[in-house]
């Protein structure tokens, strides 16, 4: 009898532990949906399956752009910290208005706004990794050789994406001699402000 006793109480030993195991297992489980369904709320948006493709080719090419953008600005302080600075502001100038076409076309691809907003900070952080390479070979070597890369890319943007744009949009919005006249005072005085603007950052 009191070996049947002995082997009970260990019975209901074991359920107990048992019983505690299984509670601090589902416990965690739980508290890891919980987490996890917070952090979606977080960053509420469509799957990102559902994200049309020119998102992410938006979203590499930009982070490529702002890379050689840092490579630039790290050069440029190594020659001095006045060109360090001017190249700065030429930059954020061309960066501004780029980055806030690049959200609306994110936004265009199936985006959320958190979702867009967190892709085009993710791309911007590789000017961070850009300026640190711009230092490293600015004091190595030539900085001459990254102004020459940087300027081309810049040149590339001009020509082939922003001229292209200009001439789209004066065609879509033909309605009158008047009117073609009026946009194109617009398109060329944004063109020679920005002009103007960088040749009294350089001087």
């Amino acid at each position: 009898y009191m070996g049947n006793q002995e082997a009970d109480t260990r019975l209901r030993w074991e359920n107990l532990q048992l019983h505690k195991i299984l509670s601090l297992t589902l416990n965690t489980d739980f508290k890891k949906e919980e987490m996890q369904s917070s952090s979606y709320k977080c960053f509420k948006g469509p799957a990102l399956s559902e994200i049309g493709t020119i998102a992410w080719m938006i979203t590499l090419s930009d982070a490529l752009h702002n890379f050689i953008d840092g490579l630039a600005i790290g050069a440029s302080f190594t020659l001095s910290l006045l060109q360090g600075i001017s190249t700065s502001i030429a930059i954020l100038c061309e960066e501004f208005p780029h980055e806030l076409g690049d959200f609306v076309i994110l936004l265009n691809a199936g985006m959320s706004t958190r979702q867009a907003l967190f892709f085009n900070f993710l791309s911007a952080c590789s000017c961070y990794i850009g300026l640190v390479f711009g230092i490293i070979v600015g004091n190595n070597f030539a900085p001459n050789i990254i102004f020459a890369v940087a300027g081309g890319m810049f040149l590339y943007i001009s020509l082939a994406d922003m001229f292209p744009e200009m001439n789209d949009m004066l065609r879509e919005k033909v309605t009158g001699r008047k009117t073609d006249l009026v946009f194109f005072l617009i398109q060329n005085a944004g063109l020679l402000t920005g002009f103007t603007a960088i040749l009294l950052i350089t001087l």
